[in-house]
């Protein structure tokens, strides 16, 4: 399935509207805006139907599809925690996570929360903030990758045809 974009080229600078998904990718430079392209493209080829659950009606990646994305790509990337609340009742965790490509730097914080009642006995403390820290990287992934998961999941999965 084709997606309409409207590049705009200014000489030395792209800006690329997606018209699907409404993914605005601000003004970068040539280099720059073809490498982000080509890593967008791997990370495309890295997913398939097994990185996916579907919950409620809505497909959901799954943590190892998203982590896949993130170690297996050429970018770098950090995870810094920057708030953690944990008590008897609950886990509560803040991050930011910050991918590099090239020259372009994006970041996005998140929040995981985990209640001690999810874990049904089997656990403690330990397995909530785990628990916790993943949904906010899960987050987090899914933030700065978006527009490569929604593709997938509007082309491959919602048209019944995973690989």
């Amino acid at each position: 399935m084709k997606t309409d974009t409207t590049t705009i080229d200014t000489g030395a600078e792209v800006l690329e509207v997606n018209a699907d998904t409404g993914e605005i990718l601000v003004s970068a430079n040539k280099e720059d805006y073809t490498q982000l392209q080509q890593t967008k493209i791997k990370a495309l080829k890295l997913l398939s139907q097994r990185d996916f659950v579907m919950i409620n009606g809505v497909w959901e990646a799954k943590r190892d599809g998203l982590l896949k994305i993130l170690t297996s790509l050429p970018i770098s990337y950090s995870w810094k925690l920057t708030e953690r609340e944990l008590n008897k009742e609950y886990a509560q965790v803040v991050g930011t996570l910050t991918v590099n490509n090239g020259t372009i730097t994006r970041s996005a914080d998140s929040m995981g929360i985990c209640e001690y009642s999810e874990l049904r006995g089997n656990g403690g403390l330990h397995f909530m903030n785990a628990r916790a820290e993943t949904r906010a990287l899960k987050r987090a992934i899914e933030t700065l990758f978006g527009s490569v998961i929604n593709y997938y999941v509007i082309n491959f999965l919602q048209v019944g045809r995973g690989r």
